[in-house]
């Protein structure tokens, strides 16, 4: 017991001296090598300016045809991790932006500009940053609860698909 009591100074002193070292070693290390940016230069002289086309408007499918349907909703009442799963079972491409999914309260999900092929696409509640096959609700607040519909319009607000989430 008496050779532990007597190290234990040592081994402070040593835990001390060495955490100094090392942050003395990278304040030297940052001062004499400061971060360097990297600036690039793109040019591509064959480029024009972007502009906006017209485009002629996208017809629906027919109601009788399945586009998209509810899979399930994870999560209800979770704001954190709910999440609506929806699957294409159509053939080509889907045109969603104005598509609608609405809760029985009648809050409204509305579909930015957005194109469909294949797979399966989720709608979070939560807020976050949209990406190609996740689209964030931004709501603080939870939307989905057990027993409720989940119902699925397209722009001409024709009822494309429901869902009663278990």
């Amino acid at each position: 017991m008496k050779t532990w009591k007597r190290w234990l100074p040592f081994l402070l002193v040593n835990i001390l001296v060495s955490a100094v070292t090392t942050l003395l070693v990278l304040i030297v290390w940052s001062r004499l090598n400061p971060a360097t940016t990297l600036t690039l230069e793109v040019s591509n002289p064959g480029l024009q300016t972007a502009t906006q086309q017209p485009v002629g408007e996208l017809a629906l499918p027919a109601m009788d045809v399945e586009t998209l349907n509810i899979i399930n909703v994870i999560a209800a009442g979770d704001v954190a991790n709910e999440v609506v799963i929806l699957e294409r079972v159509g053939e080509g491409e889907l045109n969603l932006t104005g598509w609608q999914v609405m809760d029985e309260q009648n809050l409204v999900f509305v579909f930015p500009e957005l194109v469909i092929y294949k797979g399966q696409l989720e709608i979070y509640t939560r807020i976050g940053t949209n990406t190609v096959n996740r689209l964030f609700w931004g709501m603080t607040d939870p939307v989905w609860s057990s027993g409720e519909k989940v119902t699925l319009y397209d722009t001409a607000s024709q009822m494309r698909a429901e869902f009663t989430i278990p």
